[in-house]
């Protein structure tokens, strides 16, 4: 998959105004799981930062921030709420992570690596950056357990529309994501069209992988009240004080 096709202009824009509600519901769990690990303050880094509204809530508490994210489009959004200076366009991957005492991940970014190898490549980076007793917390949609129809889900706001035709192969470890936006420009409405490839492994891999690189592992159904339903997890990785 060619990652200069992921959240280009249309979508970008979409995703900022309409799927806000992931990171918005996490937030007051995530900020509480930090307290509970001694990350009062310090610096965080979030993988897949989208347009930077989560980067902006925590730099708002305190915290100093940065973000990583594959979308140009995304990161020239996160430029109105942090410094550019704190933001870094790349496969997070592949880019070097700067030391830090919390890593995020909201949304499902880790899907999107791919192969096996990038994912763990990541969870190895993460846990270089990480200070002693630092987390990396993450949510991962996994296999369904059995067959699954294709099916398709819709969200609209007042001047935009995105239709999503999702097609599972639990066989193949694989979901794609058939993605079709209108977005009003002037009086009329643009169509744009992305098509996402994800890989998604069983948690109990993602588990394993998490505890050779050296991280002490949690897992939960959803973020503290906002559950979610069978097929996602969130990871609570700590990298071990001494």
């Amino acid at each position: 998959m060619s990652t200069d096709t992921l959240y280009q202009q249309d979508l970008s824009f979409i995703h900022i105004e309409g799927y806000g509600f992931h990171w918005e519901r996490a937030a007051p769990c995530l900020l509480k799981l930090f307290k509970q690990n001694g990350v009062d303050g310090g610096s965080v880094v979030d993988l897949g930062c989208g347009g930077g509204q989560w980067l902006e809530w925590l730099a708002a508490r305190g915290y100093q921030v940065w973000g990583v994210d594959v979308s140009a489009c995304m990161i020239e959004a996160a430029k109105e709420r942090v410094s550019p200076s704190q933001l870094i366009h790349g496969c997070f991957s592949k880019v070097e992570l700067p030391p830090c005492d919390a890593v995020t991940s909201l949304g499902e970014p880790i899907n999107y690596l791919g192969q096996k190898q990038a994912i763990k490549r990541t969870f190895s980076k993460v846990y270089k950056a990480l200070r002693p007793g630092g987390i990396f917390v993450f949510d991962a949609r996994e296999p369904a357990k059995k067959p699954v129809l294709p099916r398709t889900v819709a969200r609209v706001g007042d001047s935009w529309a995105c239709i999503s035709e999702i097609i599972e192969k639990p066989e193949t470890n694989s979901l794609v994501r058939h993605i079709t936006t209108f977005r009003q420009v002037g009086k009329l409405f643009r169509r744009s069209h992305e098509t996402h490839h994800l890989k998604v492994y069983p948690r109990a891999e993602t588990l394993t992988w998490l505890r050779k690189i050296g991280f002490r592992v949690r897992h939960y159904r959803g973020y503290d009240t906002y559950r979610f339903p069978p097929g996602q997890s969130v990871y609570l990785a700590r990298k071990p004080k001494c």
